[in-house]
């Protein structure tokens, strides 16, 4: 079985894929999970051995249907213009939207309750690509609340972007999953954890370490093959 097949599985499966993005990018590391399996164990993994932001990611179709915007639009038209014009040193513009609690948790930051908003998030992005996008309007409505402890990216996909956003959405759509995926950066006591120290953590969580130029070229690859 190749890389890109065991990394499939792995998020099929509930555990989790370690994604380096590129050398010439970030140079970091992200731990993936699939959103629909999420758990609060799994939140404390992300939590613990990741350490960075725990995020939620759907792709940027999904979110303006239910009426999502870029946090930096929503920022510029608030006044805040000179903070959203620049750009970090990778040069990508950011792919925050809003952050969010579901209603029936208790403070929104305990691992239980961060499964519970993105378990309820992915629900959401499952009924829109159902075609029950009323249904699934009505729910991120009446059900969320912002701000809240669980920042949803929109991935502007591959072809535009080429971040972990991107990279692990990706993933799950060619292994056939729902584009609903949560995101970590995985740190180290002196910045960014290495591609090695990745490798020791996928080995301890049976987990599966992936270049994110194997899932460009394949995601390229499947392009070339669908036209």
């Amino acid at each position: 079985m190749g890389r890109l097949a065991e990394a499939i599985k792995a998020l099929a499966e509930g555990r989790p894929v370690f994604i380096h993005d590129s050398s010439s990018r970030e140079d970091e590391v992200d731990m993936v999970f699939h959103a629909s399996l999420i758990t609060a164990d799994k939140v404390a993994v992300m939590r613990r051995e990741g350490g960075g932001l725990i995020c939620y990611a759907m792709p940027l179709n999904v979110g303006r249907v239910l009426g999502l915007r870029y946090m930096d639009e929503i920022l510029s038209e608030a006044g805040y213009g000179e903070l959203t014009s620049k750009r970090l040193r990778y040069g990508d513009p950011p792919n925050f939207s809003l952050w969010v609690n579901h209603r029936a948790v208790v403070t929104g930051i305990r691992d239980s309750d961060r499964a519970r908003t993105i378990r309820e998030l992915d629900a959401v992005v499952e009924k829109v690509l159902d075609g029950r996008v009323e249904e699934a309007v009505r729910k991120f409505r009446e059900e969320f609340v912002a701000p809240g402890h669980v920042p949803v990216l929109l991935g502007r996909g591959l072809n535009v972007r080429r971040g972990h956003t991107e990279l692990s959405l990706a993933l799950a759509e060619m292994g056939g999953l729902r584009p609903s995926v949560v995101i970590v950066e995985v740190l180290s006591e002196s910045g960014a954890a290495t591609v090695e120290q990745a490798e020791r953590l996928a080995r301890r969580f049976d987990g599966v370490v992936i270049e994110g130029e194997d899932i460009l070229r394949a995601w390229q690859s499947s392009a070339r093959t669908s036209l």
